[in-house]
């Protein structure tokens, strides 16, 4: 009997597989009757989801790090352009190492990263083409001719995603900090972000690596959303800053972890005669939940090109180990605008240079041509709720000769100060303003009014309109044949 069954099944077996392969016989040769294979899927959280998507690979991509994907990225993008006004597109970069010059991105599209995805910034100064300056500024920061376009650029959009699960975008700055060091480039090191007179961006969830100057510089834009943004660079690297808001409106940065060579956020708006021409301020600012590591620069950086205004800046929840100041407001004669109405709430410090630094005096001019009687207005800087250890010194206040800063407010603050600390905890000159509750004493031009005033700097309680913007679940299966 068990003979027979194995012999019977047998027989099946073998009736099954000719019918398989009848029916692969009878299946029509063609694009349309090819099976579709799930290759990819994942969800994620973004301000839009896509009706469309496509992967690099579809457009000649190659992840091998070695072969040049500039011209795959400019094919995907354009192709993708058509779906902008059918429910948007989203290009994945898979698995791989991809790499490419400088791309443009375009509206209602998301750029989308694998886990294990790695953007490799091409080395070939061909890849980059050169834009002019940016009008605010008048000249690049490193060359007076203009500057390099962005790894990642576009200008004139609206509903832009960048994003990934932690996916790598690798700027290989090393070729780029050699140059700035010989002072052989004809135009300023490219960014690996920007994003110009654009609204409704999101960028998140991605590790960017050795930038060749700034990492992301939203500029002349609004209702930005940057969030959950890993940022590494060398300690020394040549103005690496992390996150620099440009004249934008309504912009919330969160949950960012950066080292640094510069400033962790750099807080600008335009230089000197340039920016106030320009006058388009940054204002609506949120900053929250950031950890910051840059020994030679600042946790929060307002300035130095701040020329178009500064206002309503929110910092909350900051963490900052071995930087050397924690806020730090930067600027000069010669700049004009305003820094004011800044509010800073929960830091915790540790082994800083300053707690709070504001610099009247920074020099570092766009040209000769800047007005000297062109003073900027500092008011309005609240701190409050800070606790900070091993510090050298609890703080530098230098305002300007007939052009004080004021209505400055710190409460509820305790230093700890090193054990090698300054004799003099803290120096002040051309300020006005008062404290409480502040440890060690301040200097006499910030009197403290007591225990009963703690909570006397202001920190704003209603929402601005980017704390509103919320999130759709998107989920995407990536198709291929």
């Amino acid at each position: 009997m068990e003979l027979l069954w194995i012999s019977f099944m047998r027989a099946q077996v073998i009736k099954m597989l000719h019918l398989l392969v009848v029916v692969a016989l009878l299946s029509p040769v063609g694009g349309e009757s090819r099976k579709v294979r799930i290759l990819d899927s994942f969800e994620y959280s973004a301000i839009s989801c896509r009706a469309h998507s496509g992967s690099i690979t579809e457009f000649g991509g190659v992840g091998d790090g070695k072969t040049s994907n500039t011209k795959a990225f400019h094919d995907a993008i354009n192709q993708l352009s058509r779906y902008a006004s059918d429910g948007g597109a989203q290009l994945y970069v898979p698995a791989g190492k991809w790499l490419t010059g400088s791309f443009n991105v375009i509206s209602h599209f998301t750029l989308y990263l694998h886990k294990d995805a790695v953007i490799l910034a091409s080395q070939d100064m061909t890849e980059w083409p050169a834009l002019k300056p940016l009008p605010s500024y008048g000249r690049g920061r490193d060359a007076p001719a203009g500057r390099f376009t962005s790894l990642i650029f576009g200008t004139n959009l609206t509903d832009v995603i960048i994003t990934g699960d932690n996916g790598t975008i690798d700027g290989q700055g090393a070729f780029w900090w050699q140059q700035f060091h010989k002072k052989k480039l004809k135009y300023t090191r490219p960014y690996l972000i920007e994003l110009m007179f654009s609204d409704n961006i999101q960028i998140s969830n991605l590790t960017l690596l050795n930038s060749p100057s700034w990492n992301v510089h939203p500029v002349y834009s609004s209702t930005i959303l940057i969030q959950g943004i890993t940022i590494i660079a060398p300690l020394t690297s040549p103005n690496t800053d992390g996150i620099n808001p440009d004249s934008c409106t309504n912009t919330r940065i969160e949950d960012c972890y950066i080292v640094s060579g510069d400033d962790c956020v750099a807080v600008k708006s335009g230089w000197d005669e340039y920016g106030i021409q320009f006058g388009m301020p940054t204002k609506q600012l949120i900053i929250r939940r950031l950890t910051c590591i840059s020994p030679y620069s600042a946790t929060i950086a307002l300035g130095s090109e701040m020329s178009g205004g500064i206002q309503d800046v929110r910092a909350e929840d900051i963490t900052a180990i071995h930087t050397e100041s924690g806020v730090r407001i930067k600027t000069a004669r010669g700049r004009g605008g305003y820094v004011k109405d800044i509010y800073v709430k929960g830091m915790k410090l540790h082994t800083m240079k300053w707690v709070f630094w504001m610099t009247g005096n920074y020099g570092s001019h766009a040209d000769n041509h800047y007005d000297p009687n062109a003073l900027p207005v500092i008011q309005g800087i609240n701190y409050r709720d800070i606790v900070a250890e091993n510090v050298s010194m609890a703080a530098r206040l230098e305002g300007i000769s007939g052009d004080p800063f004021t209505g400055i407010c710190i409460s509820n603050t305790t230093i700890g100060m090193a054990a090698k600390a300054k004799k003099v905890p803290w120096t002040c000159a051309d300020i006005a303003g008062i404290t409480s509750g502040v440890t060690p004493r301040p200097c006499d031009l910030l009197p403290d009014q007591g225990p009963q005033k703690i909570t006397a700097c202001n920190f704003p309680t209603k929402k601005l309109p980017i704390d509103l913007v919320e999130f759709k679940k998107c989920t995407y299966q990536m198709n291929y044949m």
